[in-house]
């Protein structure tokens, strides 16, 4: 589990990387594209390296390294996610999570009164004209009656989701200009508290095997129900929702005109599919295309992709300056990719969704909803507080303000 600089966990379809130890941070010079500038970094790591980390939603926000050590293993349903312990069995569950029936303290930044006012703001100016379609995430604060364990958050995340892309990155600052850690001193030295990305996202935003790309965009959400028959009547009216599917299309047209360039093929479905998440239902949509010579990275796929209209908007200019003015709380790394890249341009990037930094007793959740025309505040207040639930219930709570 990251617990030192450079520790990276990523859990998906083709396994479990886990790497450890940062022997070459990844350094941009200003101005430089962070794709560019982790080419660097492999050129010279040299043959085998990888890049891993996560970029923000602002990518000039990044925590990429070239770890010292890494090393692949098969998913498992449950075994332990920590490199250096030995394996649990797998048919023994995740441990309970540590204050589980004790108080913790949760602070909304807006509350959900204060963010149904921005929904409403946001599809005023959407009748006016600004914009068609607006991301816009809330946050929330929570603090543990005790440290939380990441090795166990990651580990119920990964055996609760198994479709999705588990992940623990190091994010902890390595200066003093961090704007989301406060700093503290000893003996005049800065010290910041450990960090680490942990989440279980469903979306993918884009792979890369050798001339083969694949993204899969998300956008269109309902939450699941207990009761089948509910559970059908939602995803059904999801399937069929004119709203929902609006704001797919959105994303799915942008994906396909990012990726175009690069590739001599592209095959884009006419229309998307259901997938189900544990909570959550989705409208799916999976888009491959076969590159053009010579194949960009995966990383700078990734990074021309990002950011897409499932977490920014449309159009993206003014889809993120109305993100900056109607958002209380700024994202860091939520709403970015996590991931990794290696030398010959193969790997595989998630959206960083359904995720919190962890620092010690303490977790920063965001989660957003696309705002279009017939959204609705109240709807889009129930969408965000049930994207809360899988990442509340891996820490030990149950609901969300």
């Amino acid at each position: 589990m990251p617990t030192e600089p450079g520790g990276f966990v990523f859990v998906g379809p083709h396994g479990t990387l886990r790497a450890a130890g940062a022997s070459a941070p990844v350094m941009a010079a200003p101005g430089e594209p962070v794709a560019d500038a982790a080419r660097r970094a492999l050129a010279d790591a040299g043959p085998g390296s990888l890049v891993v980390g996560a970029v923000g939603f602002d990518p000039a926000t990044h925590a990429l390294t070239v770890p010292a050590a890494c090393s692949w293993g098969e998913r498992s349903g449950r075994g332990d996610l920590r490199p250096s312990s030995p394996a649990r069995p797998t048919d023994r569950p995740p441990t309970a999570p540590a204050g589980v029936g004790t108080r913790w303290d949760q602070r909304a930044e807006p509350s959900a009164a204060g963010y149904a006012a921005a929904v409403a703001t946001a599809l005023a100016r959407i009748d006016e004209g600004a914009f068609a379609k607006v991301v816009l995430a809330r946050s929330l604060a929570v603090t543990a009656p005790a440290a939380l364990d990441v090795g166990e958050v990651l580990a119920r995340l990964a055996a609760g989701h198994p479709e999705a892309y588990a992940f623990a990155v190091d994010t902890t600052p390595r200066g003093t200009n961090d704007p989301f850690v406060a700093s503290r001193c000893t003996n005049g030295s800065f010290v910041p508290p450990h960090r680490t990305l942990v989440g279980a996202s469903p979306e993918l935003l884009a792979s890369r095997r050798g001339g083969t790309v694949v993204s899969n965009p998300l956008a269109g959400t309902v939450a699941r129900s207990a009761d089948p028959a509910e559970d059908a009547r939602r995803a059904a009216s999801l399937a069929a929702s004119g709203k929902d599917r609006h704001e797919h299309a959105f994303v799915v047209e942008q994906v396909a005109e990012r990726l175009a360039p690069f590739c001599r093929r592209l095959d884009v479905p006419a229309a998307p599919t259901l997938w189900a998440t544990d909570s959550l239902w989705h409208l799916s949509t999976r888009i491959s295309g076969e590159l053009r010579d010579p194949a960009p990275s995966a990383l700078h796929l990734a990074t021309a992709l990002h950011p897409t209209a499932a977490v920014c908007g449309s159009p993206t200019g003014e889809a993120r300056r109305a993100i900056g003015e109607l958002e209380a709380v700024p994202r860091g790394f939520y709403s970015g990719l996590v991931g990794w890249c290696d030398d010959a341009g193969d790997g595989e990037w998630a959206v960083t969704i359904r995720c919190a930094e962890i620092a010690g007793r303490t977790a920063r959740l965001h989660a957003g909803a696309g705002i279009v025309a017939g959204s609705r505040p109240e709807a889009e207040v129930a969408e965000t507080t049930a994207k809360f639930r899988p990442l509340l219930t891996a820490l030990g709570l149950e609901a969300a303000p």
